[in-house]
C-alpha cells in the first residue's frame, strides 16, 4: 500500500510537470508567434496637412490579430528576379522570402521583433488639397509664405513630355539602344486579357505602382473595392508576356528576327517616374522608419554615433541619405530611376509623374479602351506621401551635410536631367520643368564626366541582392 501511494504520489507529481511545461511551452510558442507577426504591432500615422515638423506624426501602437499582409515593395523583388539575379534583401529588416510561394513572412527588426506596418491600405482614393502650405528654402519657423502649388498647374502636355526626354536622351548621348531595338525595362506588366486592353506597364516602386497594379487587376475582372485588392505585386496575377511575342513572331515573315521594339509596338507603353527626393524620402520612411522598430538601420549608427530612437525623423534622414550616396545603405529601392527604366532606349507612349497621376492617367485610359475602369488614386495623391513629404522635404534635406547634398544632386542627376524634374531650390519643386539650366545647375554632362556614375548605378543595381541592408 506503501508503495503504491508513493507510486500514485510519484505519478501525480510527473503529470503536473509535463502539464506546467505544455503551458510554458505554449506560452513561448505564443510568445515567439507573436515576434513573428501572427500579432504584429502596428503604427498609425498622421499626415495632417497643416503640420510642417517631423511633431506632426502622431504614432498609437495596438496589436493587430489578423493575418499581416506581405510587404508589397519586397514582393514586387520577387516578381522581378531573373535566373541570374539575386534577390535584394535587407537582413536586418525582412527575413527570407519564399521564392516557390510568391509570399513574404512579416517583416523582422533587426532586434528579431516584428516591424511597424500600416493599419490600413493608403492607396484608396482621396482628395488632394487644392494648395499645400510648405516651407521655401529656410523660412523661419511659423511663416507660411510658401505653397506648393495645385498638381493641376503643373501638368505638362504628354506630347511635350516625351519631346524634351527623347531630346534630352540624344543631347547628352544616353540612347544606348541600337536605331530601331529596345532594352527592356525591369519588370514589364500585361493584364490578361490584354488583347482587349493593350496596356504595357513599367513597373517603377515608390511610384504608384500598387495604385497602377490594384487598376490593373480591375481591368482583368477584380470587381472587389480597391482596399481589399492584395498580393497585386506577384507577377502570376498578370497576363504572360510570352503570348504578345508570339503574337509578335505569328505576324512576322522572319519570325526569329522580331525584336523586343517590335512585340510591344502595339502595345500603349506607360511608365512613372517621381522627383528623387521626394521619392528617397519615400523610400526612407517606408523602409526604415515603417519597418524598423527603432526607426533606424546599423549603418545610420556608424554613420551618426548620437543617433538614438528618439532622435527626429530629419537626423535619422540626414544619416540614412549620406549612407546611401556612400553606398553603406545598399537596397534596389533607392537607385535612380532612368537607368532601370531604360527611359532613352525604350519606346515608352508615356512617361508619366507620380505627383500629376489624377490628371495623366485619362491618357492611359483613352489609349487602352479602359475608359469604364476607374483608377484607385496613388499614395501620393492621397495625401499619404507626397503632400506630408514635400512638407517635410526641406526640413529633411536641411539636416543634410552640403557636401553630401551635392552628391545626392549628382547621384540622382539623370533623374533630373533626362526627367526634367527639380532641385529643392526651384520654385517648382517637385515638378518639372523644362527650361532650367541643367548644366549650370548639375555641372558638365558630356559622356565622359558621367561615365563613373552610371558604372556606380549598375554596380549597385546589380548587388543590391548579396550586399545590400
Amino acid at each position: 500500500m506503501i508503495v503504491s501511494r508513493k507510486f500514485m504520489i510519484a505519478t501525480f507529481v510527473l503529470l503536473l510537470c509535463f502539464v506546467v511545461l505544455v503551458y510554458r511551452t505554449k506560452s513561448f510558442d505564443r510568445l515567439i508567434s507573436n515576434a513573428e507577426g501572427e500579432q504584429n504591432i502596428v503604427i498609425e500615422i498622421s499626415t495632417d496637412p497643416s503640420s510642417t515638423t517631423s511633431g506632426s506624426y502622431h504614432y498609437q501602437y495596438h496589436h493587430n490579430t489578423d493575418n499581416p499582409a506581405p510587404d508589397p515593395e519586397e514582393q514586387e523583388q520577387i516578381s522581378d528576379v531573373g535566373p541570374t539575379e539575386k534577390l535584394p534583401s535587407d537582413k536586418s529588416a525582412t527575413e527570407p522570402l519564399n521564392r516557390n510561394s510568391g509570399t513574404a513572412t512579416e517583416p523582422q527588426n533587426q532586434n528579431g521583433g516584428t516591424a511597424w506596418s500600416p493599419t490600413a491600405d493608403p492607396s484608396a482614393s482621396t482628395p488632394q488639397p487644392p494648395t499645400t502650405i510648405a516651407p521655401r528654402g529656410h523660412i523661419e519657423p511659423g511663416k507660411t509664405d510658401g505653397r506648393i502649388g495645385d498638381s493641376w498647374n503643373h501638368v505638362e502636355d504628354i506630347g511635350e513630355i516625351m519631346n524634351f526626354v527623347h531630346s534630352q536622351c540624344e543631347k547628352y548621348h544616353q540612347r544606348t539602344a541600337a536605331p530601331g531595338e529596345a532594352k527592356k525595362p525591369r519588370m514589364l506588366i500585361i493584364p490578361k486579357n490584354w488583347r482587349e486592353h493593350m496596356v504595357l506597364y513599367s513597373s517603377n516602386p515608390k511610384t504608384g505602382s500598387t495604385s497602377f497594379k490594384k487598376w490593373i487587376n480591375r481591368i482583368q475582372g477584380d470587381t472587389r473595392p480597391y482596399e481589399e485588392i492584395s498580393g497585386v505585386h506577384s507577377m502570376r496575377k498578370y497576363g504572360n508576356i510570352e503570348e504578345a511575342w508570339k503574337l509578335a513572331r505569328s505576324k512576322s515573315n522572319d519570325p526569329t528576327s522580331v525584336t523586343l521594339a517590335d512585340m510591344v509596338k502595339p502595345f500603349y507603353k506607360v511608365g512613372f517616374m517621381r522627383n528623387p527626393l521626394t521619392r528617397l524620402i519615400s523610400g526612407f520612411r517606408d523602409k526604415v522608419l515603417r519597418r524598423t522598430r527603432e526607426g533606424m538601420k546599423g549603418d545610420m549608427i556608424n554613420i551618426d554615433p548620437s543617433l538614438t530612437a528618439d532622435s527626429s525623423d530629419a537626423d535619422k534622414f540626414a544619416a540614412f541619405a549620406e549612407g546611401v550616396i556612400k553606398g553603406t545603405i545598399k537596397n534596389f529601392h533607392f537607385v535612380p530611376q532612368a537607368g532601370k527604366m531604360k527611359i532613352c532606349d525604350f519606346p515608352y507612349d508615356l512617361i508619366a509623374q507620380t505627383e500629376t497621376t489624377s490628371q495623366q492617367i485619362s491618357a492611359v485610359q483613352e489609349h487602352t479602351n479602359t475608359t469604364q475602369f476607374e483608377f484607385p488614386g496613388s499614395r501620393s495623391e492621397a495625401g499619404y506621401d507626397s503632400v506630408a513629404t514635400v512638407h517635410l522635404a526641406h526640413e529633411f534635406y536641411d539636416k543634410v551635410k552640403p557636401e553630401i547634398m551635392d552628391q545626392i544632386y549628382q547621384y540622382y542627376k539623370w533623374d533630373f536631367v533626362l526627367m526634367g524634374y527639380t532641385k529643392l531650390s526651384n520654385p517648382n519643386f517637385p515638378y518639372l520643368d523644362f527650361e532650367q539650366d541643367f548644366e549650370k545647375e548639375f555641372g558638365p554632362l558630356d559622356t565622359e564626366s558621367n561615365k563613373p556614375h552610371i558604372e556606380n548605378v549598375n554596380d549597385i543595381i546589380r548587388k543590391a541582392g548579396s550586399r545590400g541592408r
